[in-house]
Order: C-alpha cells, then structure tokens, then sequence
C-alpha cells in the first residue's frame, strides 16, 4: 500500500495547495496576463520571455524564440 504524495489528493484529485485560491484572488488584468504568459510558455521551444513592469502592473510582455539548428 503506497501514501498520497502531500502535493497530491487521493485518487488522483485536484493539488491540496493554495494554487485555486490564488488564481481566484486575482484581479482580471492579473489573470490576461498570466493566461498570456502561459500561452507564450507553451509554444515556446527555446528563448526568453520579459516581462515589462510599471507601476506595479505588468505593461509589456516580450517574447524572443530561438531555433536549435543542431
């Protein structure tokens, strides 16, 4: 018989962390950006992604891919 690893509920349920109450706490803009950065990170192979903050809120988001041609 094996233990539920602490970062997973049993049977294969939803993280018993703070990840859903966070998310929820966001305000809209928060969440554009996060689904935006998100997004970025999927499609992206290789390269960097800069996130461009002023006064506090997120203003710009960059994205540079690379390509590995070995």
């Amino acid at each position: 018989m094996s233990a539920t690893p602490p970062d997973r509920a049993p049977e294969g349920g939803p993280p018993e962390d703070d990840t859903v109450p966070a998310l929820a706490a966001l305000s809209r803009e928060e969440r554009e950006v996060v689904l935006r950065v998100v997004e970025i990170l999927r499609r992206l192979q290789f390269g960097t992604v800069l996130l461009v903050v002023q006064d506090g809120k997120v203003v710009q988001i960059e994205m540079a891919e690379k390509f590995r041609l070995r």
